[in-house]
């Protein structure tokens, strides 16, 4: 990797370019392999989809980005915010590590007021730095501090600083996983004082690897930073860190002994640094389905989670990071990965060119799969990066700026834009990923002027749709047809 950095290193004077950063969009429609059942997440909650009426069951509340649903469509994952009233029944169910650094950040702030001789600003003097900075985070350890003040800090804060600082709401994440089709009989996985998301089922159905928020200090001109994560449901091992810092994007091997993910070689990373990543792949479990992991020592400030993998790790191949780089496993040994196309020596006027790329790991070579009149199309980072392989390998499916999309097929190389351009709607990043449902259908958000939504005599339908389209773009029904409004506004 010391000459992949090297090469890299000489094209930093057009980085700059690259870093074009927008948002992921956090409402979906995923779809198990075959397309009978989906799961929806937008802001108003989680549904089970019926892949043939379109009904809908209601799973949750408001949860967290990005939830999963198994390739077999049995089980789901999905992570939402816990608000606490009780400190004790909090910290139980948080690890040893999270409690013993919830009160170490605790005992340093209670240094700090009483060095100062109080608050500063009015505000609580919390140190700048540690894994507990963020608000949401960090109240945890003044709640505490505040409930366990001792005669010196009364002294110093008096009852109405101590009451300030007990009416600071805080809660904890949990992980979620439940039968599809009896989503009310649901098993708590992992519960944390940090941020999860992006869940990824296992195609076994035994683990679920996911995101947790693992950033030292606030996010400013900075990416915020998550560690990948894997946890087994059927033993207590929940929190094991496969690798860090990671892009959003990472995919189970089809036989669920490894993970695949994408790794800056850097932390602390910020908007305008080049920082060269590696598409990596670690083994997580061995051939009993038992998770490869290592129990961490917490050290005085405590550890976000109470194991690390141990497996063997494979560094791939290399290219420069974005957050929203992202890893599927294809058939036949391949890996598809998005990133940009680097060649050096490079002009100050070459434009970079995102794409997808495949890594053969019989070869050990990698390829760019669309070429530059398809990844062209796509534009920005956000559409090549978020890609859809279809289930069976044969398609990927690219969103691209305003909520179009196109359909390109391996082989032959055609190419298909369901959505003319009179047809887009919001800003250039979209705000909804279309996404495959089976091998032939795809299910995507249209706009109200649509083609496909206006009947005869109209000038405009009277709302948003999910639609969903074959394979070959042509229309073929309105799924959301007998949905509520509140559910598309």
């Amino acid at each position: 990797m010391n000459n992949r950095k090297t090469r890299c290193a000489l094209a930093v004077f057009y980085i700059a370019a690259l870093f074009f950063i927008g948002c992921v969009p956090e409402d979906s429609l995923q779809w198990s392999e075959d397309g009978s059942v989906g799961l929806l997440r937008i802001d108003e909650g989680l549904y089970i989809v019926d892949g043939n009426s379109g009904e809908l069951t209601k799973v949750a509340g408001d949860i967290m980005p990005w939830p999963d649903i198994s390739d077999d469509g049995r089980l789901i994952a999905y992570c939402q915010q816990v608000k606490c009233s009780n400190l004790s029944e909090g910290l139980e169910k948080l690890s040893a590590g999270q409690v013993k650094m919830i009160k170490y950040y605790a005992e340093r702030t209670r240094n700090n007021i009483l060095n100062s001789g109080g608050l500063t600003d009015g505000r609580f003097p919390f140190p700048e730095e540690g894994l507990l900075l963020p608000n949401e985070y960090r109240y945890w350890s003044i709640r505490y501090l505040c409930e366990n003040a001792g005669d010196k800090l009364l002294e110093v804060l008096g009852k109405e600083g101590i009451e300030k600082g007990k009416e600071q709401e805080f809660g904890y994440f949990q992980i979620v996983v439940a039968p599809s089709k009896e989503p009310d009989k649901k098993r708590i996985v992992a519960t944390s004082v940090f941020n999860m998301m992006w869940m990824k089922l296992s195609p076994n159905g035994k683990f679920v690897a996911y995101l947790m928020h693992t950033q030292k200090g606030e996010v400013s001109n900075a990416f915020e930073e998550y560690g990948l994560y894997v946890a087994s449901l059927e033993s207590d091992v929940n929190m094991a860190l496969v690798n860090h810092p990671v892009s959003l994007g990472f995919d189970w091997r089809p036989d669920s002994k490894a993970v695949a993910y994408i790794k800056a070689r850097s932390k602390n990373l910020r908007h305008d640094d080049f920082v060269v990543c590696t598409l990596e792949e670690r083994i997580v479990a061995d051939a009993n389905d038992n998770l490869l992991v290592k129990s961490i020592e917490s050290g005085e400030k405590g550890t976000a989670g109470p194991h690390q993998c141990t497996g063997e790790n494979s560094e791939l191949a290399g290219l420069i990071f974005n957050p929203w780089l992202k890893v599927v496993y294809g058939s036949g040994g391949r890996m598809f990965f998005s990133g940009t196309h680097l060649s050096v020596p490079t002009s100050t006027k070459d434009e970079p060119r995102w794409s997808v790329f495949c890594y053969d790991t019989v070869t050990a070579t990698v390829t760019d799969v669309l070429g530059v009149s398809v990844s062209n199309y796509s534009g920005e980072v956000i559409g090549t990066s978020q890609f859809s392989l279809s289930p069976d390998g044969k398609k990927v499916l690219l969103p691209m700026s305003k909520n179009r999309f196109l359909i390109y097929t391996f082989g032959d190389g055609s190419v298909v834009f369901p959505l003319e351009e009179s047809e887009e709607f919001g800003e250039d990043l979209p705000s909804f990923l279309s996404d495959w449902k089976g091998n032939d259908e795809i299910s995507a958000l249209v706009s109200e002027n649509s083609r496909f939504l206006i009947k005869e005599g109209e000038q405009e339908h009277d709302r948003k749709e999910i639609v969903i389209f074959g394979a070959d773009g042509k229309f073929r029904r309105v799924l959301s047809e007998n949905w509520p409004d509140k559910l598309l506004d």
